[in-house]
Order: C-alpha cells, then structure tokens, then sequence
C-alpha cells in the first residue's frame, strides 16, 4: 500500500468517525452536562515596569561618496525587418 491510498483511508477513518460523533450527539445518544458553577477563577496579577537594558554596540565605519566615471558603450546598429521577413 503505498502513502497516498493510506493517507486517503486514514481521512476517511477520521471523518467517519467525526460524522458518527456528530449523529450520536445530534440525537441524543452521547450528552454533555457539567454540575457546579462554571466561572473563570480569580487570579490577580501584579507587574513592576521593567527596564530597558545596558547595550554597547561596535559598529563599522562607512564611508559613502560619489566618483564621477565615463563608460564607454558600444554603439548597436538595428535594422528593420523587409516585408517579406514578417
């Protein structure tokens, strides 16, 4: 069996599984119920500001300038294509 057909049979496995949960809940057959009150607990949290930290950073030196430059570029002769060409 290769990884793909084992794949495919393992989503089939779980979606039938998820459809067969959702029909059993559905009517009534699996039911949820909690006893007690539900509430979130009390928590109280307490938090100092912080501090930022000490940093001492070495960086490089970086010079930037402008150098005038000629290039020589060649010269590119284009010729139209003849009618019979197109």
């Amino acid at each position: 069996m290769n990884e793909n057909n084992s794949s495919k049979t393992l989503l089939w496995v779980v979606l039938a599984a998820v459809v067969l949960f959702l029909l059993l809940w559905a009517f009534d057959i699996i039911d949820f119920s909690a006893q007690g009150d539900v509430e979130a607990p009390d928590v109280d949290v307490s938090v100092d500001g912080g501090e930022l930290p000490d940093v001492d950073a070495d960086v490089a030196d970086v010079d930037v300038g402008t150098e005038e430059v000629t290039v020589e570029v060649p010269e590119v002769e284009v010729e139209g294509a003849t009618p019979d060409e197109e």
